[in-house]
């Protein structure tokens, strides 16, 4: 069984990414999330994706993961009746595992069905399926940290998970999250008051911010 594949980035066009390594050029499809952090690496150099291989009578397919967090969501993903390894990945390109496992633990139906291509049976048969099982994986030697206590701890939190370095983090979070709140501002949109903690932040805005941090985290 395949569990990773490490080359060098030699292509991607979404939800593609072409890895090779010995000689083979591997195809491998994967989420948005993903896409975005493969973006960071420039072409030519050496990455390393965890991967899924998906066997059918007439179709062999690989998918890709940048976090081990990621594939274990994609695993649990595709053992609910009537997600297949590609809503999987579009589940996971619409929100994070952070979310989405926040929205199960509160079923949050209405949150759920906001992620593209999830309607309301599925939603129902992933809470009930996946409420209590979907968690973040925790690294070997890590205990378990308590439950986030706002949408910047919870970004925070999904960054280091896929392995970038925590003090540098919330640091990069923060002054991001400054700058679209003056932009947003500006316009006549600026999040809704909030603590030092709960910072008011949308959907929209918390996805936004996750892409730019990885994208300046991994420059």
């Amino acid at each position: 069984m395949f569990h990773s594949l490490t080359g060098r980035i030699s292509g991607h066009q979404f939800p593609l990414v072409f890895l090779e390594t010995g000689g083979i050029e591997w195809e491998l499809e994967v989420s948005a999330t993903t896409f975005q952090s493969v973006l960071a690496v420039e072409r030519g150099e050496e990455a390393r994706l965890l991967v899924y291989l998906h066997t059918r009578e007439d179709l062999l397919k690989l998918y890709g993961f940048w976090s081990g967090s990621e594939r274990q969501a994609f695993l649990q993903l595709i053992t609910v009746p009537g997600i297949g390894p590609r809503q999987a990945l579009k589940i996971l390109s619409g929100t994070t595992v952070t979310q989405l496992t926040r929205f199960l633990e509160e079923e949050d139906l209405s949150a759920l069905t906001r992620i593209p291509g999830l309607g309301t049976k599925t939603a129902q048969k992933m809470i009930l399926q996946l409420k209590g099982h979907l968690v973040r994986e925790t690294p070997p030697g890590r205990t378990a940290a308590a439950a986030p206590v706002g949408p910047l701890e919870e970004l925070a939190t999904a960054l280091v998970d896929m392995g970038y370095d925590k003090g540098s983090v919330r640091p990069v979070l923060e002054r991001l999250y400054d700058e679209l709140r003056e932009r947003a501002s500006d316009a006549g949109q600026g999040p809704a008051p909030g603590d030092e903690n709960n910072r008011g932040l949308t959907e929209h805005q918390e996805q936004e911010l996750f892409r730019r941090a990885i994208r300046e985290l991994s420059s």
